[in-house]
């Protein structure tokens, strides 16, 4: 046997191994492919991306929704109760114990509600009056004042 043949020998048997090889990824590509492909209508890589790019630009848009509504609830937000403070005082000496009180329900812009119960042996009165930035067209009292105060604090 020359060097020639010796050397087509070994050529070809790196041939053989390298084709082998070849088979064995192209096996395992088809595969992989195939799971990939697994239960999908699309007939191609190409279709594939398409649609993946479809449901992204779809679950984009989703995100872009829910974005806006959490921004509406955030001002919607502002006008609710977010600010409290609570009295409670004894408006009469002859009665004991503090069961009246006034509380001041504000929102964000200080815009409510002062609601005092006041308590006394044989009755019970409770008024409610408006509040708009901080303070009420109608007269206040101590408590009432006290009260807007420490929800404007809180």
């Amino acid at each position: 046997m020359n060097y020639l043949e010796l050397i087509a020998l070994i050529l070809a048997g790196c041939a053989l191994i390298t084709a082998v090889f070849a088979v064995i990824q192209s096996l395992k590509l088809k595969r992989l492919t195939s799971e990939l492909f697994a239960g999908k209508k699309a007939a191609s890589l190409e279709q594939f991306i398409l649609n993946q790019n479809k449901k992204l630009n779809e679950l984009a848009s989703q995100a872009d929704t829910a974005e806006q509504a959490i921004q509406n609830l955030a001002d919607k937000q502002k006008y609710s109760i977010q600010k409290i403070g609570l009295v409670r005082y004894n408006p009469f000496e002859d009665n004991g114990g503090n069961l009246s009180f006034s509380i001041a329900l504000l929102d964000d812009h200080n815009n409510g509600v002062v609601i005092t119960s006041m308590h006394g042996r044989e009755h019970n009165r409770i008024y409610s009056k408006p509040v708009k930035k901080g303070k009420s067209e109608f007269q206040l009292t101590a408590e009432e004042e006290q009260a807007i105060s420490e929800s404007k604090n809180n």
